[in-house]
C-alpha cells in the first residue's frame, strides 16, 4: 500500500532539505548545533524531543509498504495549491497522521482541517490524545471541532492514546475507534519487556545513575527527587526536553554562544531557571536530537525516573527499567491504557522517605502481570492496524 505519513515526525525529519509536490528531498548530513540560535532551533523544530518517539513509531509500525513522509508543514503551506494536492491524491492510498494531546483546549487544529479537508484519501489518526479530561467537550476550540467535522464525514481511522479518548470519540459519532496506546510503545517490544522486567527490583532505590526528567525551570521537583535518591557524590543527569522554550530554562548569551555538545548531548553553556540554586549536588543537563543516541545513552544508566512520558520510554526502548511519575491526565490515559506501573506525583510529593516508599513499591510490582498486559497491547495494536489494511 501506498502511504503518505505525515504529522509528528522521526528525528530524521532534521535531514529534509527541500519538498516539491510529493517528492522529499533528504541531505546526507544534520545540521551543525552548537551555538545558542542553532541549539534553540532544532527544539522548536520539534516542539519536544520526545516527540520525535511518537514519529519514530508511528513510521515503524508502517514497515512493509510504500511509505513516504510529507512533512505537516509542507501540506498546510501548499493547501491552496489544487496540483499539489491533486498529486498526493493520486499518487497515495491512505493517510497516516501522527498525533498526540491533539484535543486540548489550548490548540485550535484549524490547519489540520483545512489539509484533511482537500486529501481525498481514507485517514488514520494515530496516537490521538487529550491533555486534560475536565471540561474538554466543552472547552475544544472551534478549529478542532471543524477537524473532528471533517474527518467524521469521510472513511477515517482513530487509533487513541487510551480508553478516555476513544469514548470522547465515539461520543462526537466517529465510526472506527480503537484505544491503542501511543505508537512510540511499540518501537521496541522485546526491549520493552527486558525493561519491564527489570523494573521489579527494589534494589534500583539505591541506584547512583538515574536519567531523571521533568519540568525544570518550572517547578523544583526533579531537585527535590534527586537530593532524595542519589548520594551527594553522585552526579544527577537530566534530560532536557522542551524546557528551553516552553518553562524557562534560559541559555544567556548572544545567539552565537557554543551551548551545546552534539558528540556527549549536554548542554555546555551558562543556564539560568527558576529554583537552579537548590541544587546540592553536581549535576549535568543533556538534550538529544537523535534518538538512537537518546537510547544508547539511557544503557549507561541503571534507571529512568521522572515526569516525562516520552523520556522514560526511550529509556525502555533500550531495556532500561524506568518509573513514571503521573503528573495529567494526559500521563495517566496513557499509563493506565498500556498498564505500566507508575506513582501519582500527589503520593510521591509528600513522602518525607522516598528512596523507602520507591523501595517498597518496586519490591510490590507483578512484572508478569505487566509483561502480559503490554504484549495483550502490542497484539492490539498490530490487529488493529491489520483491519485497516496495513
Amino acid at each position: 500500500m501506498r502511504i503518505l505519513l505525515t504529522g509528528i515526525p522521526s528525528y530524521l525529519q532534521r535531514t529534509i532539505g527541500s519538498v516539491a509536490g510529493m517528492t522529499v528531498h533528504h541531505r546526507p548530513y544534520f545540521d551543525e548545533v552548537t551555538a545558542k540560535k542553532d541549539f534553540l532551533s532544532q527544539v522548536r523544530r520539534i516542539a519536544n524531543t520526545g516527540n520525535y518517539l511518537i514519529g519514530e513509531g508511528a513510521a515503524q509500525s508502517l514497515r512493509g509498504h510504500d511509505v513516504t513522509y510529507v512533512p505537516f508543514w509542507h501540506l498546510v503551506n501548499n493547501r491552496t495549491s489544487d496540483d499539489v494536492y491533486e498529486q498526493a491524491n493520486r499518487e497515495f492510498d491512505i493517510c497516516v497522521f501522527a498525533s498526540a494531546n491533539l484535543l486540548r483546549p489550548g490548540y485550535s487544529a484549524d490547519l489540520e482541517a483545512e489539509v484533511f479537508a482537500k486529501l481525498k484519501m481514507p485517514v488514520v489518526v494515530m496516537g490521538i490524545g487529550i491533555q486534560r479530561k475536565e471540561g474538554l467537550k466543552e472547552l475544544l476550540p472551534a478549529g478542532t471541532l471543524k477537524f473532528l467535522d471533517v474527518l467524521r464525514n469521510r472513511e477515517s481511522f482513530f487509533l487513541t492514546r487510551g480508553y478516555f479518548t476513544a469514548e470522547f470519540l465515539r461520543e462526537q459519532g466517529m465510526k472506527f475507534v480503537k484505544p491503542t496506546g501511543c505508537p512510540s510503545l511499540y518501537f521496541a517490544p522485546n526491549e520493552m519487556v527486558r525493561s519491564l522486567t527489570a523494573l521489579a527490583n527494589p534494589a534500583l532505590a539505591d541506584a547512583q545513575k538515574i536519567a531523571f526528567g521533568g519540568y525544570l525551570g518550572s517547578v523544583a521537583d526533579t531537585i527535590v527527587d534527586a537530593h532524595a535518591l542519589l548520594g551527594p557524590k553522585s552526579v544527577a543527569s537530566y534530560v532536557v526536553q522542551d524546557e528551553v522554550i516552553a518553562y524557562n530554562l534560559d541559555l544567556p548569551g548572544d545567539d552565537t554562544t557554543p551551548v551545546y555538545d552534539r558528540a556527549s548531548g549536554r548542554i555546555t553553556g551558562a543556564t539560568q531557571y527558576k529554583h537552579k540554586e537548590k541544587w546540592q549536588r553536581e549535576h549535568e543537563l543533556i538534550t538529544f536530537f537523535d534518538t538512537n543516541q537518546w537510547r544508547g545513552w539511557t544503557t549507561t544508566r541503571d534507571m529512568c525516573f521522572g515526569r516525562r512520558f516520552h523520556g522514560c520510554i526511550i529509556g525502555m526502548q533500550a531495556g532500561v527499567p524506568a518509573l513514571m511519575i503521573a503528573v495529567d491526565d494526559r500521563m495517566r490515559e496513557m499509563l493506565e491504557f498500556i498498564g505500566f506501573p507508575y506513582i501519582e506525583a500527589a503520593t510521591w510529593n509528600r513522602e518525607a522517605d522516598k528512596r523507602t516508599y520507591l523501595s517498597n513499591f518496586l519490591s510490590k510490582i507483578d512484572a508478569e502481570a505487566a509483561v502480559d498486559r503490554y504484549r495483550a497491547c502490542e497484539t492490539n495494536f498490530r490487529n488493529v492496524l491489520g483491519q485497516i489494511g496495513i
